[in-house]
Formats: structure tokens, C-alpha cells, sequence
């Protein structure tokens, strides 16, 4: 795998009023996450998210796919959701690998952007982060090295879903 990872925020998130709040982990984002990531060599994918039931509901059903007859039926799926990472807070990701922390978002942050291409050369390992909800709330997570530069498209919807946004960054890193 390369020096780089994912992290997928449902806390601390910005809800439709501004204000901090969570989401739900939901089962199609574990796959989705995991999938693509594992398609182009990208790993491991955090999970963030506090609230210990949330967590254990996500462990139960990686369990199945990890230990149990899921991944006794489907391998692949064994192999690529053993690249998930449960944690309770960013800073917890951070701290198994000392990351570089990029975040996102579909509204230009009004700073110099960085393109997700530059990540594959640089030295140390760099977590690409991505919020859920109404997007990430950046005055409650610690101090990110930079913003990746937003998808900008042509229609009238402002935002893709998360699962979208997360196959075109790892697209721009240029892998190939």
C-alpha cells in the first residue's frame, strides 16, 4: 500500500443548521469506502465516530465478512474489509501512523488548495479526510497540513454523495 489513507467523519460534523453534531456509519459506506480504496492501493480506511454502539454495530457486521461464514462465502470481501479501522476521533488515527491531514470539501475553503495528485509524492503518510452530514466541522478537528481542491461540477446540486466524492479524489492521485 501507498503512504496514503482515508478517513470518513461522522463526528464532529456540521448538521443543516451549522451546528456540530454526528451521522451514522451506514453499511454501504463501509464497503463502498473499503472497495475502492482497495482498488487503487490506498489504506487503511478509518471509520471516525464516538459513540460506542455506533461502533460495535459496524464491528458485528465487519465480523461476519472477517471471521464469519460472509467471508467464508466471499474471500474478497474478507480481504478488503480487513482495511477498516475503527476509531473514536481523528486524533486517534493520527496517532498510528502520524498522518498529514487533508481534508475536504465541496465549498472552497477560501485557501490554496492542493491538488490530490501531489499527495503520492510526498514523504510521510497523508490521510485524506472526508465528512459526512452537512460536512466537516474544522473549528472541533485538529489542524489539517491543507485542503485538497473541491469537484467542481456543472449541475445545480452543490454535493455528491460521499461515496462519489471519495472514487474521484482517488482517481486525481494518479496511481497509474
Amino acid at each position: 500500500m501507498l503512504n496514503i489513507a482515508v478517513a470518513l467523519v461522522h463526528y464532529p460534523v456540521l448538521t443543516r443548521s451549522g451546528d456540530t453534531g454526528s451521522t451514522a456509519i451506514t453499511p454501504i459506506d463501509v464497503h463502498d469506502f473499503a472497495r475502492s480504496c482497495a482498488f487503487y492501493g490506498v489504506g487503511p480506511v478509518y471509520l471516525v465516530h464516538p459513540a460506542e454502539g455506533m461502533r460495535t454495530l459496524v464491528q458485528d457486521m465487519l465480523g461476519y465478512y472477517k471471521q464469519g461464514a460472509g467471508g467464508k462465502r466471499n474471500p474478497d470481501r474478507r480481504e478488503v474489509l480487513s482495511s477498516v479501522r475503527l476509531v473514536k476521533s481523528l486524533e486517534q488515527a493520527q496517532q498510528e501512523a502520524d498522518y498529514r491531514l487533508w481534508y475536504t470539501s465541496a465549498a472552497p475553503s477560501g485557501c490554496v488548495a492542493t491538488e490530490p495528485s501531489v499527495l503520492k509524492n510526498m514523504l510521510g503518510n497523508q490521510l485524506i479526510v472526508f465528512g459526512t452530514g452537512s460536512g466537516l466541522d474544522v473549528k472541533n478537528m485538529p489542524s489539517e497540513n491543507g485542503w485538497l481542491s473541491p469537484i467542481e461540477g456543472v449541475g445545480k446540486v452543490r454535493h455528491l454523495s460521499v461515496r462519489g466524492a471519495l472514487a474521484i479524489y482517488l482517481d486525481r492521485l494518479q496511481l497509474k
